[in-house]
């Protein structure tokens, strides 16, 4: 693994309580400091994933009120009968 040394500037408050977090665990302030940014990253990726998620969810109720607008409402017995069928489908 690559080490890259950076320069964090960090107030008095925050390297005081830093250092007394890092002696109280064991642990070096720079190890606390790498975790606190993987955490960061981490929570940024999945609300992202998350982001998506609901836009796609956004997307495909659009579509289906443009369908439903082009087409009419399916019937419901209809579409029991062709969830069954797919239902007979993916269950052997």
């Amino acid at each position: 693994m690559t080490l890259y040394r950076a320069q964090i500037l960090l107030d008095v408050n925050q390297h005081s309580r830093l250092q007394s977090r890092a002696v109280d665990s064991g642990r070096s302030m720079s190890d606390l400091v790498r975790e606190a940014v993987d955490a960061y990253l981490e929570q940024a990726t999945e609300t992202e994933a998350l982001r998506r998620s609901l836009a796609s969810i956004d997307e495909l109720s659009d579509l289906r009120r443009t369908i439903q607008k082009q087409g009419g409402m399916l019937e419901t017995t209809l579409l029991d009968q062709l969830r069954e069928e797919r239902d007979a489908d993916i269950a052997p």
